[in-house]
């Protein structure tokens, strides 16, 4: 499993190798729960905050699903 692929505003992918986060992502995702707020709340969308809402709770639903899913492991 690949972890979060986050590589944050601080890297310049010109000078040197990245670091990325590495931690554990949402299923299905390419970033951990921190970071994929990141990436898609500042969007490109004309509704940004309705947008933000759609997002955040996407993130809750997908927190609880892995809480579950780790209760039952």
């Amino acid at each position: 499993m690949v972890g979060c692929q986050y590589i944050g505003p601080e890297q310049d992918p010109h000078k040197g190798p990245l670091r990325y986060c590495g931690a554990k992502t949402i299923e299905g995702r390419s970033y951990c729960h921190e970071h994929y707020y990141v990436v898609y709340k500042k969007g490109t969308s004309v509704n940004g905050r309705k947008k933000e809402k759609e997002i955040e709770k996407e993130i809750a639903e997908l927190k609880r699903a892995q809480e579950l899913e780790m209760d039952y492991d």
